[in-house]
């Protein structure tokens, strides 16, 4: 477990704000232990149909090496959107130098109330494209380049890391709910 937090929070800078969710961590893990049980259970009755079940069991191991968890990490430079994963190996990060980004357009429907996914799923169960409620970031460059983000950090946290961000850096940052 130490070498997961070790190399997964490892940053070059000083970190400033990092962004945490007991009720996002508590998803994440209820939800891999719920498909590794599930994994389980399927292992048991593997004989009686073992095309089915076994493709059962892989969908269920793709869940959990594609779920992951956001962070959002500001730094005296730079501020990172870190994926962790279940398995240390596929997390990733997205990095971002303030000297790069002319401005930030933020569109911030999701709340620490609706992150779970149970309040997420009810809402947008009447969305006519079903989309998951997830706050989109628009990062305008200099060089005239745009990146989107699709992030399901909260907007509280997301709140939080601007004004870190505002700080450190001359980024206009515009928010939307």
């Amino acid at each position: 477990m130490f070498l997961f937090l070790y190399f997964t929070t490892r940053m070059d800078g000083k970190i400033k704000f990092k962004s945490s969710s007991t009720t996002s961590n508590f998803s994440f893990y209820l939800g891999n232990i719920s498909c590794l049980v599930l994994i389980g259970y399927l292992s048991l009755h593997f004989n009686e149909n073992p095309r089915v079940i076994g493709a059962l069991m892989l969908i269920t191991a793709a869940v959990i090496c594609v779920n992951s968890r956001q962070t959002c990490v500001v730094m005296d430079d730079r501020f990172k959107i870190l994926y962790k994963r279940f398995i240390p190996a596929f997390s990733s990060s997205k990095d971002f130098l303030y000297t790069e980004i002319d401005s930030i357009e933020a569109i911030l429907p999701l709340t620490r109330t609706t992150e779970t996914g149970i309040l997420a799923s009810l809402y947008w169960s009447r969305h006519p494209y079903g989309k998951t409620l997830e706050n989109t970031l628009t990062i305008h460059y200099y060089d005239g380049h745009t990146k989107h983000l699709w992030v399901k950090i909260s907007r509280e946290d997301l709140q939080e890391a601007f004004i870190h961000i505002k700080k450190l850096s001359p980024i206009r940052i515009d928010e939307s709910y």
